[in-house]
């Protein structure tokens, strides 16, 4: 098993908000995210999912290994400023993982790979 963390900063979330469209005030907009519930301004589930895929890739896989199904649950949100580490455990051509942020789980799952075995 394999332990990686990552942050996840203001500037990430204003980056993909302009990268992807989703201007969300969920995201961008701190007292409107308190009135939906949350305690800050969250990220985007699929920056979650781009940060978790860019730390694999880099760190665990080499270049032409690409994902073949993404399996994974987002449970909690991400917020502003979190630290998430992500518990990973890589056998034949799948990887599961599991991040947590403040001991609270926060994304959960397997990719499986093409035609790759990884170490």
């Amino acid at each position: 098993m394999k332990t990686i963390s990552f942050q996840v900063t203001e500037r990430d979330i204003v980056e993909y908000a302009n990268v992807s469209g989703d201007f969300n005030p969920i995201h961008l907009d701190e007292k409107h995210a308190q009135q939906q519930g949350f305690e800050s301004k969250i990220a985007h589930g699929m920056l979650t999912m781009a940060k978790v895929w860019s730390i694999l890739s880099n760190e665990l896989l080499s270049p032409e290994i690409l994902p073949l199904k993404y399996d994974l649950s987002f449970l909690n949100p991400v917020y502003v400023g979190d630290h998430v580490t992500l518990q990973i455990t890589k056998r034949e051509n799948k990887i599961q993982l599991e991040g947590k942020s403040a001991n609270k789980t926060i994304i959960k799952g397997a990719i499986v790979l093409q035609n790759a075995m990884i170490d």
